[in-house]
């Protein structure tokens, strides 16, 4: 009886294109690429076409929200590294690497989520959900809108609760390439607290940072420029008592 032959092993390039392929995230230029691959060996396109319909599948299974906790041994290592490598934005080639070698981890997700027993075992309960509440709420992302972004910034912010302090999570884009920026937390009492500074870049910056405020006691957001001036500004909604 005949057997079906075994896909023949890829190279980095080829596997990082089906990857881009699957996610929706091939350049003009790489879509001819990938043209070119599928062209050469149609099983590319089957590849891609399997992780695609994987991953749609991804969507449609429940996965329970858990705030994780290092380890006091991997809080000392990360605290070790310096600041700027802990807070530099992803770069596109970064992305992308991180893209390839989650595709298959995400398949094999869909597998063991499918597989009833597995799911529990592996999750927990299908129950969980995210914490969720007004501002203040420990572990839920509440969103926060900027004022007055300077033209051609875009900012999606939010803010964490976290018994320890607040953190502020930042998606953004078109700050000038190079310039330093930093961000700081605001208290109600005057008192001014850094989170953290960036990096323009011409990708995407994507960064999560930490100031000792809690929740409670930020009435302010602001990201200022290397010279001290407020760029962009978000006053936050009190917290209830």
């Amino acid at each position: 009886m005949p057997t079906t032959p075994e896909p023949r092993p890829r190279s980095d390039r080829e596997a990082e294109l089906i990857a881009a392929a699957a996610a929706g995230e091939l350049s003009p230029a790489e879509a001819e690429e990938y043209a070119a691959l599928v062209a050469a060996d149609p099983g590319a396109a089957a590849e891609a076409e399997e992780m695609r319909t994987l991953l749609a599948r991804l969507d449609e299974v429940p996965v329970p929200w858990a705030e994780p906790v290092p380890s006091p041994e991997l809080a000392a290592r990360v605290l070790a590294i310096p600041e700027t490598e802990r807070e530099a934005a992803p770069t596109e080639s970064g992305r992308r690497s991180r893209l390839v070698r989650w595709l298959p981890a995400a398949a094999a997700a869909v597998v063991l989520l499918l597989v009833g027993g597995v799911a529990g075992a592996v999750f927990g309960g299908r129950d969980e959900q995210p914490p969720q509440g007004p501002p203040g709420t420990l572990g839920a992302l509440e969103p926060i809108a900027f004022e007055d972004e300077p033209d051609g910034v875009d900012i999606e912010a939010s803010l964490v609760a976290h018994t320890w302090g607040t953190e502020t999570v930042l998606d953004m884009d078109g700050w000038t390439e190079g310039a330093s920026y930093q961000v700081l937390l605001v208290g109600s009492d005057g008192a001014v607290e850094d989170s953290g500074t960036f990096l323009g870049s011409q990708v995407p910056i994507v960064c999560r940072m930490n100031a000792a405020l809690l929740r409670e006691q930020v009435d302010v957001v602001e990201i200022r420029d290397d010279d001290g001036r407020v760029v962009a500004r978000s006053d936050v909604p009190a917290v209830s008592s």
